[in-house]
């Protein structure tokens, strides 16, 4: 294949223009903008002097660029490399004169599909006499690869029996995410030679909808969603029959009608008209009076709705419909410029959308109404982004419908919602405490391709200025309420289950996926930080790039560390815990580009300092989610917040359920915190969290071109695990980390510091079962253990309770702070410090300098310290008795000064006692 470079030697822009169809009205002058009407040419082609070719700029918007760019700007592709591969086609440059970087198999699906591709002219007189479409449009759909040819019989069947095969078009559907090949739908010339069979199907057929045009579907605003590809192809042509691929509107299929297969998520920020077979009744049978085209239509609309994706049906009840089944049949009997028409604005004005209001033909009715609703309902009517209600008025000229205005926003789902309790998302045992809301989707005339949603108790669905806050103006008041209580019975519509949660939890007993949009927070910008978060999606082998570009950047997996644990936070879910991540970095050691690129790569928020100034935005930060969230220099905050985040903190580890405001509104304080900085102060959280650290240790730059990792595709590949299988790859991993980590065996702070890593270890092993990439990739596993036991080494004084309130007394004392008695003596050849722990707690709590301390601390009973003072073994007499300024005082505890010392505390120890160590 060519290079940029050279694509840009060889190709003539003008050439290249006149090739994409741009209009050049003066000869000798520029040519106009193709998206957008341009009455005065804005677009110049020029030669760039020393780059060498031609260039071209839309002095009005300001893009330009080589042909390359020319091509993505007339909507040809939507990136580079398809740009190029564009290029090669149209102008017949050689593609074989290099050898793909990876060459893999070609699935045998795929080359039939390449082979029926190769045949499409075959195909063509079928589409343009059979089936009525342009033949510009079926030149721009040959080169899109939007249909192939088949001539294949079966050898062992003769024709007119069922399987023989026969001359046919075919419809190959691929993946969006991988443009693999996963069905091919055949349409036979001659169904009687196929034993009177029209179609045919191979590979997959649910879930994976035929789009003929990916490049349209990109740029599109509107997407008309049909049946079959012959459909889909008869409303392309109607959008754009001279076949300039221009157009702002394009079509897909089905492929049947097993809609509810298909994740819809792929149309977000379009709009969607569905135009499904106008059946008949069904006759006779279990379905009698059921019309499955617009049945399914139905569901789309509830599928799309739920999404918050505009979702229109076509009107067939307006006359030009009558006995025609499909759109290919309009198309055929009317032309192109009515088709369009019909797609675009003849659509259902109806309140419920499917739900007939003034035609009535004994059809089974999406929602059954009483009669006083029904002598209503049919007065109510929308626009797509507006209600209003027909006022019946009898006078000389006879009887007029006159539209009166009810609100400025259309009602597009009023549904019942069953909210998962917290505990039941994360345990997955059966739910005990339910909660039922109302969800409303509406849209508003400022947002045409988006609908706005928001959560409703049953208290509130009534509440006219509810609904004016968030939807805009209501102008009759009496009449919406009336309409609400329509919508009411219609609740059922599009009701469901969900979990208020963002990333991986668990639902009637299964783990799932669940993004921003899947959940329900009545108030969702306090109750989560990710509640409009739609996961980055893609495939295995971007993720495989990203963590080569983790691993480069830093040595030792500083950074790649940093990035599996970000992504194992979602395995919280199984685990039940996860642990945070400190990341230690000096000035310039590179922490906050780092940090910058793992935001975009998973995603994820940072929040600032400043964001964090009261103990209400820390809960809001790690409330509802599995997905990392940061706190920036939390060192640089005050006593008082770095004591409420660290309590947080203690929270989040594993989970905790909160309520606040008089409402009682629930938070659910989860998510892993990432705490980046130069000092971290978490001394109470050394159990609880892993680490790296930058500095000395730079590496290469990341791309700027790297791709997001796959976060959506890696929770989906997370859901395949069952908690039984999660927690004993989990064991393995804490087995592998046993025998190589060099604490003792009864360390119980070190057993959990390695219970941590091996959440790290767990993670890693994931992903690389997810990438393809070998575990002992870039020696990650080493690296691992080699920082697991430094930080265990390093902490080894710092762990306990115990050791931080005596650093605490200890200053106290060389300070000359502490008012209760003290001493040091020799206790048995020992020297030994002389002091009650009751003494030590009483004078934490009750000096005012020491009262946040004292707040922050866990432990705050004398009891409890003692117990952790005879555990850690530096009390050597327990009751031990001394005269102190002429006073007996007993009931001492005798801390050995060596063994302190070995945890890293040293009293001072007076002249008068160290005299008697030497005399001795």
């Amino acid at each position: 294949m060519a290079s940029a470079e050279q694509l840009k030697q060889k190709i003539d822009l003008h050439e290249l223009a006149d090739r994409l169809g741009m209009e050049r009205p003066d000869p000798n002058g520029n040519y106009r903008a193709p998206d957008r009407p341009d009455k005065h040419p804005s677009v110049s082609i020029f030669n760039a002097g020393k780059a060498g070719y031609e260039m071209w700029k839309d002095h009005t918007s300001g893009e330009k660029g080589s042909c390359i760019d020319l091509v993505m700007y007339c909507g040809q592709a939507s990136d580079t490399s398809e740009a190029m591969k564009w290029l090669h086609e149209e102008f017949n440059i050689p593609t074989d004169d290099v050898v793909p970087q990876q060459n893999k198999p070609q699935s045998q699906l795929a080359w039939v599909a390449d082979k029926q591709l190769s045949m499409a002219s075959d195909a063509r007189a079928y589409l343009i006499d059979e089936r009525g479409i342009p033949a510009e449009v079926v030149d721009m759909l040959q080169k899109r690869g939007a249909f192939g040819y088949s001539d294949w019989t079966s050898p062992s069947k003769n024709a007119g029996e069922l399987g023989y095969g026969g001359p046919a078009i075919t419809f190959p559907s691929r993946c969006l995410f991988t443009n693999e090949v996963m069905g091919i739908d055949i349409r036979f010339f001659d169904p009687s030679l196929n034993g009177d069979n029209k179609t045919k199907a191979m590979g997959e057929k649910r879930g994976f909808p035929y789009i003929p045009d990916k490049v349209a579907l990109k740029r599109a605003s509107t997407v008309v969603v049909v049946e079959s590809a012959i459909n889909a192809i008869s409303a392309i042509a109607a959008f754009d029959p001279k076949g300039k691929g221009k157009a702002l509107s394009t079509a897909i299929a089905t492929r049947g009608l097993a809609v509810d297969e298909i994740d819809w998520r792929f149309l977000a920020g379009k709009q969607v008209v569905c135009c499904f077979d106008n059946d008949e009744p069904i006759a006779e049978g279990p379905r009698k009076g059921h019309r499955p085209g617009p049945e399914a239509a139905w569901i789309v609309h509830e599928k799309c709705t739920a999404l918050n994706i505009p979702c229109f049906l076509v009107d067939h009840k307006n006359g030009k419909w009558e006995g025609l089944n499909d759109l290919n049949d309009f198309l055929k009997k009317h032309g192109t410029t009515l088709t369009k028409y019909t797609l675009l604005y003849n659509l259902e004005q109806w309140l419920v959308a499917g739900q007939d209001g003034e035609f009535e033909h004994g059809n089974v009715k999406r929602l059954p109404l009483p009669n006083h609703d029904q002598s209503l309902y049919w007065l109510f009517r929308v626009k797509p982004d507006f209600t209003s209600y027909l006022k019946i008025v009898t006078n000389e000229e006879g009887e007029q419908k006159i539209p009166q205005d009810v609100c400025s926003f259309r009602i597009a789902g009023l549904s019942k919602v069953t909210i998962s309790s917290a505990n039941s998302a994360m345990t997955g045992e059966p739910d005990l405490q339910p909660t039922k809301v109302y969800s409303s989707t509406i849209q508003t005339p400022d947002s045409p391709t988006e609908l706005t949603r928001f959560v409703m108790k049953r208290d509130q669905l009534y509440n006219v200025d509810v609904w004016r806050r968030v939807g805009g103006g209501i102008f009759n008041p009496g009449k919406f309420t009336r309409m609400i209580s329509i919508l009411e019975r219609a609740t059922h519509i599009g009701e469901r289950s969900a979990v208020n949660f963002v990333g991986l939890a668990w639902h009637n007993g299964q783990a799932i996926l669940n993004e921003g949009p899947d959940s329900f927070f009545t108030d969702p910008t306090q109750q989560c930080p990710y509640h409009n978060l739609q996961f980055p999606s893609g495939t295995p082998d971007q993720g495989l790039r990203v963590l080569e570009a983790y691993h480069a950047t830093f040595k030792n997996n500083a950074a790649l560390m940093l990035l599996v644990w970000g992504l194992g936070c979602h395995i919280k879910t199984y685990l039940g815990f996860w642990p945070h991540y400190m990341l230690n970095a000096g000035k310039g050691a590179g922490k906050s580009t780092l940090v910058k690129s793992l935001e975009r790569t998973l995603a994820f928020t940072m929040f600032s300092g400043q964001s964090l100034k009261t103990e209400f935005r820390l809960l809001t930060s790690i409330s509802h989610t599995s997905h990392p969230v940061g706190w920036e220099e939390l060192s640089a905050q005050g006593q008082g917040v770095i004591d409420k985040a660290v309590a947080m903190l203690q929270e989040s580890y594993q989970y905790t359920i909160t309520r606040r405001g008089t409402d009682m509104t629930e938070f659910l304080s989860i998510a892993p915190v990432l705490l980046a900085g130069e000092d971290v102060p978490v001394q109470s959280l050394l159990g609880k969290l892993v680490r790296s650290d930058l500095t000395g240790r730079k590496g290469e730059m990341i791309p700027d071109d790297l791709p997001r990792f796959p976060v959506k595709n890696w929770i989906l590949y997370l859901t395949s695990y069952s908690r039984p299988q999660m927690k004993r790859a989990y064991r393995e991993c804490v087995d592998y980390l046993s025998q190589r980590c060099m604490a003792k065996p009864d360390d119980n702070g070190a057993n959990r510091m390695r219970d941590n890593y091996a959440c790290l270890m767990l993670a890693w092993r994931l992903l690389c079962e997810f990438t393809g990439v070998a575990s002992n990739y870039g020696h990650f596993l080493q690296d691992l253990v080699t920082e697991m036991n430094a930080h265990i080494r390093e902490t080894e004084a710092e762990r306990e309770p115990w050791v931080w309130i005596l650093e605490l007394i200890l200053g106290e004392m060389d300070a000359a702070h502490f008012r209760h008695p003290y001493a040091f003596d020799w206790i048995e050849g020992e020297l030994c410090l002389l002091v009650r722990t009751s003494h030590i707690m009483q004078h934490i709590s009750q000096s005012p300098a020491l009262k946040a301390k004292f707040d922050s601390l866990p432990v705050k009973s004398d009891r409890i310290l003692k117990k952790q003072l005879k555990e850690a073994k530096v009390v050597l007499k327990d009751g031990h008795e001394k005269s102190i300024n002429g006073k007996r005082v007993a009931n001492f505890v005798a801390l050995g000064v060596e063994n302190l010392r070995e945890f890293g505390l040293f009293p001072a120890v007076p002249d008068d006692v160290r005299e008697k160590e030497t005399n001795q």
